[in-house]
């Protein structure tokens, strides 16, 4: 039973080694105070602002101005992350039919925003940019309109262009990337990720290999329930964009 149970794990990690590659722009500056950073796997879009808080902030892709009429546009305006397509210059983008961007985190610390949302590579949507898997250079407009949140002209000066390059991202995620406590544990433990992963899908075997608990996560720390579970040891699986990694529970 020993050697059958090993030969399974080995088996099932030897499986999470194929993991999806990032491809990223890492932080661009688009003006003073406001950045921009795009991370893209086979699938999904990360896309983080930094930036005012009391400003909305907006980035088109492959798009060189506000005059790229029907070039793909997202606006934030300090709740919601609304796709948009450009109209011509002086008219706010309207709103697509579709809304595909999600918010997972929403953060201000001393008057600076920043705002990560997600959604799927290729939304099927002809209003939305599909963006490639791979190493190329993307052109950005962006604005913001200083002091504002509500949808308007952003104002002279607010708004601009620039390039960025995709590049395989160099994030690497081992079992040293994340923290696992209390461990042992008494009816619950916490799994806290590093900066660089905004979410994952945590996995819980018993020492047989049978899959226990799966728990998709969003959030920096998550805690999981152990409660109800036999004491003995267990394999905790965190998978994300940047690889997976794997360490023992012991629960009491």
């Amino acid at each position: 039973m020993r050697k059958t149970t090993l030969a399974f794990f080995a088996i099932l990690l030897s499986g999470f080694s194929l993991t999806a590659q990032t491809y990223s722009t890492g932080t661009v500056t688009l003006t003073t105070g406001f950045t921009a950073k795009v991370d893209v796997t086979s699938s999904l879009v990360t896309l983080t602002f930094v930036g005012p808080s009391t400003d909305w902030l907006g980035l088109s892709f492959n798009a060189t101005s506000m005059n790229d009429n029907g070039s793909d546009v997202v606006i934030f305006d300090g709740t919601n992350m609304t796709d948009r397509t450009f109209a011509g210059i002086g008219a706010t983008p309207p709103l697509d039919a579709n809304q595909n961007w999600t918010v997972t985190s929403n953060t201000i610390n001393a008057g600076v925003r920043t705002v990560t949302a997600t959604r799927a590579r290729d939304t099927g949507d002809s209003n939305d940019y599909t963006f490639s898997a791979s190493a190329q250079a993307l052109n950005l407009a962006w604005a913001h309109r200083p002091g504002s949140l509500a949808m308007g002209y952003h104002g002279s000066g607010n708004s601009g262009a620039t390039m960025a390059n995709f590049a395989l991202g160099t994030e690497s995620f081992t079992a040293e990337s994340f923290k696992l406590y209390p461990n042992p544990a008494k009816g619950f433990t916490t799994v806290e990720l590093p900066d660089f992963v905004s979410e994952c899908e945590i996995k819980v075997y018993d020492n047989l290999g049978k899959l226990i608990k799966v728990q998709a996560v969003s959030d920096s720390q998550t805690t999981i329930s152990t409660s109800g579970l036999a004491t003995g040891s267990y394999m905790v699986v965190v998978r994300t964009n940047y690889g997976n990694a794997t360490k023992t529970l012991i629960v009491e």
